[in-house]
């Protein structure tokens, strides 16, 4: 039995967080924070008191500006798949000249080992007489925020709050509004017990 266990709860003091691309500092306290000193040159207890509250007050600005740069850009359209669920779904999203799609997960599941599982995405825009197909490897994301793994005997079951997949769409030579179908393919059995996809940009 093996497990590998990022972040089970979700507590300020658990985030599971993996380095963000392009930034391995977030997170990172600034390390010169000045502290008023009693007229002896000592910390007295009413420094130490106003010493705490500073430290607070930036580790609780630092987490949401953690969770912010880590979790990309404008939420555009979130698909949740179950069991009883899996038909394709469809979304019309719009994107500025220059705009980019990417695409997050989360989930939560188990499998058998070796077990692929993908997120077929048909994107068409307008004047395009064919759609174009994305395929997005749902367990293998460039980025995670807490998660588990937990390996027995060839069972894996794995979960994340989410992720960010190494596939994206575009950017666009001018504004245009698309329509993404997305369909979930697995290579064998899947328990799911939570399943998104989520459109950003």
């Amino acid at each position: 039995m093996s497990a590998v266990i990022s972040a089970s709860d979700l507590d300020a003091t658990s985030f599971g967080l993996e380095p963000c691309n392009g930034n391995e500092q977030d997170g990172a306290l600034p390390d010169s924070v000045r502290v008023p000193e009693s007229a002896s040159g000592v910390l007295g207890s009413g420094m130490e008191r106003l010493h705490h509250r500073v430290l607070s007050a930036a580790a609780a600005f630092v987490v949401p500006v953690v969770l912010t740069s880590c979790t990309g850009g404008e939420a555009l359209k979130r698909f949740s798949f179950t069991a009883e669920a899996m038909d394709p779904q469809v979304a019309i999203v719009d994107l500025p000249r220059g705009g980019e799609l990417s695409f997050w997960n989360s989930l939560d599941l188990g499998y058998v080992e070796g077990t692929s599982v993908a997120f077929k995405l048909s994107i068409q825009s307008p004047g395009e007489p064919q759609p174009t197909e994305v395929i997005c490897d749902a367990l293998e994301p460039s980025m995670t925020l807490m998660s588990k793994k937990v390996q027995v005997q060839g069972r894996i079951d794995e979960a994340w709050k989410l992720a960010r997949m190494r596939c994206g769409y575009g950017p666009v030579s001018e504004a245009q509004q698309l329509q993404v179908t997305a369909v979930p393919v697995f290579s064998g059995p899947v328990e799911i017990r939570r399943l998104d996809l989520e459109l950003k940009r």
